[in-house]
């Protein structure tokens, strides 16, 4: 894993934590395929800057609410 992808990952499991309220929570939805993101898990997508952008909007959609 490269230090960006690193660097990526954890700054969307810090947002994750923030959605959920629960760091835990969040470290197990980043590891399980999501249907919003086709199927793929949000670490895998955070290997580049494109995926970790979809994680991002999903994450900005559940925390307001929006639809997925």
């Amino acid at each position: 894993m490269s230090h960006n992808t690193h660097d990526r990952i954890l700054a969307v499991v810090n947002l994750a934590a923030d959605v959920f309220e629960d760091r835990e929570v969040a470290i197990s939805w980043m590891n399980r395929p999501n249907a919003a993101l086709e199927g793929h898990t949000p670490s895998a997508l955070c290997d580049t800057e494109l995926g970790e952008r979809q994680v991002r909007q999903v994450l900005h959609a559940l925390e307001w609410g929006g639809v997925v």
